[in-house]
């Protein structure tokens, strides 16, 4: 016996608490498309998301839309989706003074509605809380320091008794007799003409010329 087969159809419905737009942009991100390619899939008639699944998939396709928010429809393989219904409205919000209903918006026009002050225009998850474990918490005296302080070093105690102080403008520190300049006799020195040779060399010999009187040109 052969495996069941499912086709699975979307044709715009939504589960309550979510808006269309927000629930266009999470398919086009499930789906990896554009946004504008998913409009056939809220017109109303029901659109091919998979075909011919088996079971498992066919659950797996259907948790991964109702998380975003989206009602697909799943029939037996080859069976045509139900007859087509209008899609799941759009909330709708009363006017703050009258009985009257925001109109829906026409065919071809903006998926957009004006709601109340004060209505929540976000989209409901289903959003696990975190469960955070404060068993190891405790909350201290009112007034009780919360970061406990080092002790601080005992301070050197410095014995300062053979200390004073001097009169104002004395000299802290004594300076040593220095010893007298040394004198340097220069009455023998004198200076001569500027480019003047000062010191007096045996001039440079010239090198002989070397011996070429072996050599021949070929």
């Amino acid at each position: 016996m052969s495996e069941a087969r499912y086709d699975i159809y979307f044709r715009g419905d939504l589960l309550d608490g979510f808006y269309a737009d927000f629930v266009k942009a999470d398919m086009a991100q499930l789906f990896k498309t554009d946004p504008a390619r998913l409009e056939a899939f809220f017109a109303g008639t029901p659109q091919p998301v998979k075909l011919k699944v088996d079971k498992p998939t066919a659950a797996k396709y259907k948790a991964a839309l109702e998380k975003i928010g989206a009602k697909p429809i799943i029939v037996p393989m080859g069976k045509a989706p139900p007859a087509v219904a209008n899609p799941t409205p759009q909330p709708e919000a009363n006017t703050t003074d009258q009985d009257t209903k925001v109109a829906p918006a026409s065919a071809g026009a903006s998926d957009w509605t004006i709601l109340p002050p004060g209505s929540d225009i976000g989209e409901h998850r289903d959003i696990q809380p975190m469960s955070v474990d404060i068993s190891g918490l405790s909350l201290a005296q009112m007034g009780a320091a919360l970061v406990e302080q080092q002790p601080r070093p005992t301070p050197v105690q410095v014995d300062i008794s053979g200390l004073s102080l001097d009169e104002p403008g004395a000299t802290l520190v004594d300076h040593p007799n220095r010893p007298a300049p040394v004198q340097v006799d220069i009455s023998a020195l004198s200076l001569d003409e500027p480019g003047a040779i000062l010191v007096d060399g045996e001039p440079t010999p010239v090198p002989p010329a070397p011996d070429i009187s072996h050599l021949t040109l070929e």
